[in-house]
C-alpha cells in the first residue's frame, strides 16, 4: 500500500528478531489496518503510540504529524499497522473536508485524553460523534474506536474518574482503556491489540455482508430474467 500523505516526519518500526525462536511453517493471514490517533494537546497520544511501536517511553514531542508502520502478530494474523498521529493544532486548523478524508482513510481510531485534564476528556465525545457521522452508514459496520484515558500514574492529579471514562465509552459503543504510557508497555499494547481485533471483526463482517449482497443480486437477476422470458 502506498501512503500518499504530505508529512514532516515518518518512521517505520518492526518487531525485534528473537534468535532461537521457532519459525512457523504456516503462513499467517495478513491484514492492513489504517489507524488515526487523536487527542488534545499534552494528553500523551504520541507517547502512547511510540510506546506501542518501540516499547520505550519518550515524554516530549514537537508539534509534528507522523505516520508509522508497524507489524504485529495477533492470533494467527499478521497485522500491518499504518498509524497516523495528528497534532491537535493541525486538527483544529483543518476544515471538515480534510477531516472527512482522513476519517474515510482510517479503519479504526484511538482517541486519547488525560485523566488529569477534564477539558481533554470533554473533547472526546464530539470527536466520536463526528467520526460516526462521517463513517457509519446502513452498509457500514460500527466504526472501531478505542477511547483511552492516559496518565494513570498521575492519579493524585486525577480530574476524570475511571467510571466516567467507561460510561462514555459504553454510551458511544467504543472500547475503553485507562493506561499509563509512562509506566508500562503493556497498556499501549492492549490498546492497539484491542483495536486490531475490532478492525478484524469489522472487515470480516463487511466481507460477509458484501458476499450476501452479491448473492442476493445474482438471485434477483436470475428471477428477473425468468420473468422476462415468460412474458
Amino acid at each position: 500500500m502506498v501512503l500518499r500523505i504530505p508529512l514532516r516526519r515518518s518512521a517505520s518500526f518492526t518487531p525485534d528478531h528473537q534468535p532461537g525462536a521457532e519459525v512457523s511453517t504456516s503462513t499467517p493471514v495478513k491484514m492492513e489496518a489504517n489507524v488515526v490517533v487523536l487527542g488534545a494537546d499534552s494528553v500523551g497520544k504520541s507517547a502512547l503510540t511510540v510506546r506501542f511501536l518501540t516499547k520505550r517511553f519518550i515524554g516530549e514531542y514537537g508539534d509534528m504529524e507522523s505516520v508509522y508502520t508497524h507489524s504485529l502478530a495477533i492470533e494467527g494474523k499478521e497485522i500491518l499497522f499504518h498509524i497516523w498521529d495528528i497534532p491537535c493544532s493541525q486538527e483544529k486548523s483543518e476544515d471538515n473536508s480534510s477531516k472527512d478524508k482522513r476519517i474515510q482513510w482510517a479503519d479504526g481510531f484511538v482517541l486519547v485524553y488525560s485523566i488529569c485534564d477534564r477539558a481533554s476528556f470533554n473533547s472526546v465525545q464530539p470527536k466520536v460523534q463526528f467520526i460516526k457521522a462521517a463513517k457509519e452508514s446502513p452498509s457500514q459496520e460500527k466504526v472501531p474506536i478505542v477511547i483511552v484515558g492516559n496518565k494513570r500514574d498521575l492519579h493524585h492529579h486525577r480530574e476524570v474518574s475511571s467510571e466516567e471514562g467507561r460510561l462514555l465509552a459504553l454510551s458511544m459503543d467504543c472500547e475503553f482503556y485507562e493506561v499509563s504510557a509512562a509506566e508500562a508497555y503493556h497498556g499501549a499494547l492492549m490498546v492497539f491489540h484491542g483495536l486490531a481485533e475490532r478492525i478484524c471483526e469489522a472487515k470480516l463482517a463487511l466481507k460477509k455482508g458484501t458476499g450476501i449482497r452479491n448473492i442476493v443480486k445474482s438471485v434477483s437477476a436470475v428471477f428477473a430474467r425468468k420473468r422476462t422470458d415468460s412474458m
